[in-house]
């Protein structure tokens, strides 16, 4: 064995050569294969995800979308334009269907939205909280003359909720990121208050209990 070696030294290290570049170019394949594989997975994983948010966020454009849908109350203002109001305030009963169209899709939708606009529609969530607890004793026959009392905030919450969602398109979309969920969801309790304080609802509540009381429209 060893004249074996001694007169084919040059043919043996050739051999060996051959054999660990073999080695080396297949375990190059395999850890390169291994990578594209988890590359390719992770890709997928992201681009489910991505989806999730994308529909999450169009599902609360969808809402405030129909929050500035308005109806003609059928009457003109002092102005001579005529008295719109929010589709969803026209009655009772239609504005209790909308709190639970809203929960319906904004609920399943939180998860997958960023962290501003999952704070704003909290926002939003709360103003609805406030205004069917300050109506919960009002007839239905009274809730178009105070949707078109109240429909300015609808107008600013549904634009400032649209806005937020459409940054999301803007600057969030293309990051390979989940939010972090120990993030807190809601504004802070002061900044909340502020802003409910500073809607028509609350600002000018009494007058509005004045309207209901009366039975009559603002014009």
């Amino acid at each position: 064995m060893a004249q074996f070696l001694k007169h084919n030294t040059t043919a043996v290290i050739a051999l060996v050569g051959v054999a660990v570049g073999s080695l080396l170019t297949g375990g190059f394949a395999l850890w390169n294969a291994w990578v594209m594989r988890d590359r390719d997975l992770n890709l997928k994983l992201w681009e489910r995800f991505l989806d999730r948010r994308i529909t999450a966020h169009e599902t609360v454009v969808s809402l405030a979308l129909k929050m500035r849908f308005m109806c003609s109350f059928g009457k003109v203002d002092s102005s001579g334009e005529v008295v719109r109001v929010p589709q969803v305030m026209m009655s009772k009963e239609a504005f209790n269907d909308w709190l639970v169209e809203f929960a319906e899709k904004s609920v399943p939708a939180t998860t997958w939205l960023s962290t501003r606009v999952k704070r704003e529609l909290n926002f939003v969530q709360d103003y609805f909280v406030t205004l069917h607890t300050n109506l919960s004793a009002v007839p239905s026959a009274h809730f178009g003359a105070v949707g078109s009392f109240v429909r300015q905030d609808f107008i600013d919450l549904s634009s400032k909720l649209e806005k937020t969602a459409f940054e999301f398109f803007k600057a969030e979309a293309r990051e390979l990121r989940l939010n972090d969920l120990t993030e807190h969801h809601k504004y802070r309790r002061e900044e909340t208050e502020h802003r409910l304080q500073n809607t028509v609802l609350l600002r000018r509540w009494k007058e509005i209990q004045a309207l209901t009381q009366s039975g009559q429209a603002p014009i």
